[in-house]
């Protein structure tokens, strides 16, 4: 761990209502619980301009809860900025689809303020410029709910993003797939990776929705980074996997093929059918999908059409 501090960086659209809410709110709450870490909290905008101070709307907001943004100065986010950040915590999928467009290096340190919500919803946290005091309120009581949420699961996110920055995976299988996937949790447990148990615990035959239905759901909402299923075929984990939003679920053919996911596709579960790869192949692959980068651009711009259509945007 370094001695440097945990950066976490606010980010909405102009930086001058939610994300500097959201600034002051976080500096209180951790001022008030006094974590063990030292935690440095800032703000900025996928497309604000540099200096302006925060909203009249924002100024009420944090006042009424002993907050204060009296000396806040609106900040663009640059590739500079999210590179010193070690978690970017933005308002609207809209925000995260552009740091997966021109910073897809930093993708994965990236969530959704909303995701903390969860099941309670939304997930994304709405503009409230131009708005009455009234909506400003609603807004600022979803992004101090968050923020509490997010204080409660800090050991989890402090581990993820400050001591050990390294992904977090959550493996699934059923009956069929049950020994790989324990020799599997035990190989990248032992690669430093933070790794989650979703089942099945036995040989004990189960149905396979369950546990890929588990798995999509936590990379759904962004408590692990990547998903790792195996069955007998993959074709069961593959379909389900993919009804959670925003996951994007691959059955490579072989590692070059599941590199090439991670490049052009952003892929985000990662499934195997037991009965046709051996334990052996499917470490290798996964080992490289994991070190693989995505590209980010155009390639990103082709995703939100999927994701547009996924959210229903711009359907009749």
């Amino acid at each position: 761990m370094s001695d440097a501090p945990f950066h976490v960086t606010f980010v909405c659209t102009g930086n001058s209502c939610r994300s500097p809410i959201g600034e002051a709110l976080m500096k209180k709450a951790l001022a008030e619980q006094k974590p063990d870490a030292n935690v440095l909290i800032d703000s900025c905008g996928v497309s604000a301009h540099d200096g302006a101070p925060a909203s009249k709307g924002a100024l009420i907001a944090a006042e009424k809860r002993g907050a204060s943004l009296d000396d806040f100065k609106s900040r663009l986010l640059t590739s500079h900025l999210a590179e010193q950040s070690d978690l970017l915590i933005v308002m609207e999928y809209a925000h995260y689809d552009y740091i997966c467009e021109m910073f897809p290096q930093h993708s994965d340190k990236t969530r959704l303020l909303g995701q903390f919500l969860f099941p309670d919803g939304p997930l994304e946290i709405p503009d409230p410029v131009g708005a009455d005091e009234t909506f400003f309120e609603s807004v600022t009581e979803m992004i101090a709910r968050s923020i509490q949420n997010m204080l409660r699961d800090w050991k989890f996110i402090s581990q993820r993003f400050y001591e050990f920055k390294r992904l977090s995976i959550a493996f699934g299988a059923d009956h069929r797939g049950f020994k790989p996937k324990q020799q599997l949790l035990d190989r990248f447990k032992k690669a430093g990776y933070l790794t989650i148990d979703c089942g099945t615990k036995s040989e004990e035959s189960c149905d396979h929705p369950d546990f890929a239905i588990h798995v999509g759901e936590l990379v759904s909402l962004g408590r692990a980074d990547r998903g790792v299923l195996v069955c007998g075929s993959g074709h069961g984990m593959i379909i389900t996997a993919n009804k959670a939003p925003g996951v994007r679920a691959i059955l490579p053919l072989n590692p070059e093929h599941a590199k090439m996911s991670r490049l052009h596709n952003n892929a985000n579960v990662i499934v195997f059918g037991a009965d046709f790869t051996e334990t052996g192949r499917i470490e290798e692959m996964i080992e490289l999908w994991l070190k693989t980068e995505f590209l980010g651009g155009k390639y990103q711009r082709r995703i939100n059409i999927i994701s547009d259509y996924e959210r229903g945007v711009g359907v009749d």
